[in-house]
């Protein structure tokens, strides 16, 4: 307890909380345990509680067990499949070293040969036009539809109606209204300028779908299966002219005084290569996003990449039997490419990307999504890689785990499912607990920061000293370690304990209160197996100096003052049903309330500085919390925290108890 003056009201210490059960189910599982957040299984062996005199017990050491975890850290190099030309690396080895787009290109597709192509047409299937039922076209210049003439500013308006386009003409382009027709232009109608638009953009189409103006011609389709697409036909080199700066970025020319526009000239050919080596669907040889190449008409040229469309025209790289190489590629390798069709080669080039290492923070929950088989997530590991590169390489072979099960992918399959940046990732192991606490109970910033215990403890806040403020308390397997103030020098970095001692066993669950009233909190255990509760009246090992019976092995231990009286006791809670007793002795309730819901992780403490404690739960980052031990709405209801974070309550800057939470961070 805490004391403001020898009369000031004090509030309930928090006890450790047995957060939310990620799993499904009417009843929790006897025997099974939790630390910070998550559900653990007791170990095989344990070991006994060993009786001591008068009825006490000295508590030891039980067994440890492996952590749960509702989130992972991955670390990683590079960004896209590594295949081929990296984008990045085609930069770093222009500027840094130099190299022409000749020996670029060389380095990244081993067993290729430079080659030349005509500046033939190609067909570019504009992806967000997909699915539509009508597409409308416009441009500044007279154009025809079939052999349908349309002046110039008009607007060609196309229906699906079946398996055929019913075409109607309006005045005033994309939004104009009057309307002529209906003419049946049948499934693939051709729609083509009266004369090349040259560089005019006023003469050119205009796809009033996306607002995006394009060179060339079209055809709205209707395929084999009813699919609506909007084709673009245009020449190659033009086409790369909407692709090459939608791809690298156009001011790359201009770096290391013109070096730069080597890795433009080497996207240019790699681009052109790939488009031309395309055969994707019957009614168009490519598409304008990444699943092909990005393509965004004229409104991306730019005169930089434009000049190095010129520099290489015609060029692209050919296999041994002279055939047109499919030159993949991708943002950034992380220093190594992957190999496939062509050889895995380092890439120095790429110390330069900004994705050549990378950081991300995966929680459980998406995991769990990604493969439901799994249940709950806890585990994911890297069992495989390709021996290329630092850590080991890319992963092509991982193994999550879960609560019902686990499964072995790919890590190229983690990529996809989880939207890294590549299949080249470690799994970082949590090395601290991050404390992040609010003064309050509302959502907003942390007061306070800072890393304290292990990853696998569960967290408590417990004011020992009894100076009016909690502390940061850590326990696992019968271990507790405190630390009196919460402020830290250093947010950043791992504080140290103050104290450590030993009191509990692996199967049981921590508490802390004022048991005697004394201002200050002692240590507690809760026995899973039996209910019953170890107490002492300080920070200090030795035997309990309380020893009583009250619970049972699926309810889960609160603390607090419930009637205001300078004292903790006891209660338990189990299915969203709380049953406190004003005193730690046994018995029966004296209170019972029906508030919360079953996986609902239950909270108390003095929320609005009353000096007697009130009751919540917390669930997801939601905290609903009453002022007092009763049914009804809640008094505050806010967000703090996500799915898979721990609750923590206590008094770090105010009179009464606010929020926090914490989680296990790298």
């Amino acid at each position: 307890m805490h004391h403001q003056s020898p009369s000031a009201p004090r509030h309930a210490p928090r006890h450790a909380r047995r957060p939310e059960r990620p799993s499904e189910g009417s009843s929790e599982r006897s025997g099974a345990r939790h630390r910070r957040g998550r559900w653990w299984h007791k170990p095989a062996a344990l070991l006994a509680v060993v009786a001591a005199a008068a009825g006490a017990v000295q508590l030891g050491h039980g067994e440890a067990a492996e952590a749960a975890t509702s989130q992972v850290t991955l670390t990683g190099h590079g960004f896209g499949h590594g295949r081929g030309l990296s984008q990045w690396g085609s930069y770093g080895y222009a500027v840094d070293k130099g190299w022409d787009s000749g020996r670029i290109l060389d380095h990244y597709y081993g067993g290729t040969k430079p080659g030349t192509v005509g500046d033939d047409e190609i067909s570019v299937r504009l992806m967000g036009v997909d699915g539509a039922q009508t597409i409308m076209l416009t441009s500044g210049a007279d154009f025809y539809v079939n052999d349908l003439f349309i002046g110039a500013g008009s607007g060609a308006r196309f229906t699906r109606q079946n398996g055929t386009w019913i075409l109607t003409t309006t005045l005033g382009g994309c939004k104009g209204t009057d309307s002529f027709g209906p003419w049946d232009m049948g499934a693939n109608p051709a729609v083509w300028l009266a004369n090349d638009a040259g560089e005019d953009r006023s003469k050119m189409f205009t796809v009033c779908n996306n607002g995006l103006q394009y060179r060339g011609n079209f055809r709205p389709a209707i395929d084999s299966t009813g699919g609506t697409h909007l084709v673009n036909f245009v020449r190659l080199e033009q086409y790369l002219r909407g692709v090459v700066p939608a791809e690298s970025p156009a001011a790359w020319g201009d770096a290391g005084g013109g070096a730069g526009m080597a890795a433009l000239e080497a996207q240019a050919v790699a681009a052109r290569s790939y488009s031309r080596a395309e055969n994707r669907y019957s009614y168009a040889q490519t598409c304008d996003t990444t699943a092909c190449q990005v393509y965004g008409g004229v409104a991306r040229e730019d005169r930089r990449t434009d000049t190095a469309i010129r520099n290489t025209a015609g060029v692209v790289r050919r296999d041994s039997k002279g055939g047109v190489v499919r030159t993949e590629f991708s943002a950034s390798t992380g220093g190594w490419t992957a190999g496939g069709a062509f050889p895995a080669v380092e890439d120095l080039g790429d110390s330069r990307s900004p994705h050549h290492d990378w950081k991300v923070v995966v929680d459980g929950p998406a995991i769990s999504r990604a493969w439901p088989q799994i249940g709950a997530f806890s585990s994911m590991q890297v069992t495989a890689r390709n021996g290329l590169g630092d850590d080991g390489g890319r992963a092509t072979k991982v193994v999550v785990t879960g609560s019902s099960g686990s499964v072995t992918t790919t890590g190229n399959d983690v990529r996809s499912k989880l939207g890294l940046k590549s299949d080249w990732f470690s799994v970082i192991t949590p090395s601290s607990q991050s404390w992040m606490l609010r003064g309050s109970t509302d959502g907003g910033e942390p007061a306070i920061t800072a890393r304290f215990g292990g990853p696998k403890d569960t967290t408590l806040a417990c004011d020992f000293a009894g100076d009016g403020r909690d502390g940061l308390t850590s326990y696992r397997n019968g271990v507790w370690t405190m630390r009196e103030s919460a402020s830290t020098p250093d947010p950043n970095a791992v504080t140290p304990a103050d104290a450590t001692i030993s009191y509990g066993a692996g199967w049981m669950l921590p508490v802390c209160g004022d048991w005697d009233g004394d201002g200050k909190d002692g240590v507690g255990v809760y026995d899973t197996r039996t209910g019953t509760w170890y107490l002492r009246n300080s920070f200090s090992a030795g035997d309990a100096e309380i020893k009583v019976q009250y619970g049972w092995s699926a309810a889960l231990p609160v603390v607090g003052d419930w009637d205001g009286d300078g004292k903790d006791s006891l209660g338990v809670y189990a299915g969203g049903t709380w049953m406190v007793r004003n005193s730690t002795t046994p018995g029966r309730p004296d209170t019972t309330v029906q508030y919360g819901w079953q996986g609902a992780t239950p909270v108390s403490g003095d929320w609005d500085g009353a000096g007697r404690s009130g009751i919540g739960v917390f669930s997801g980052g939601r905290w609903l919390l009453r002022d007092t031990v009763s049914p009804g709405d809640p008094d505050r209801a806010f967000d703090y925290g996500v799915p898979g974070d721990a609750p923590v309550v206590g008094r770090w800057t105010a009179g009464s108890d606010g929020a926090g939470i914490t989680r296990p961070t790298a």
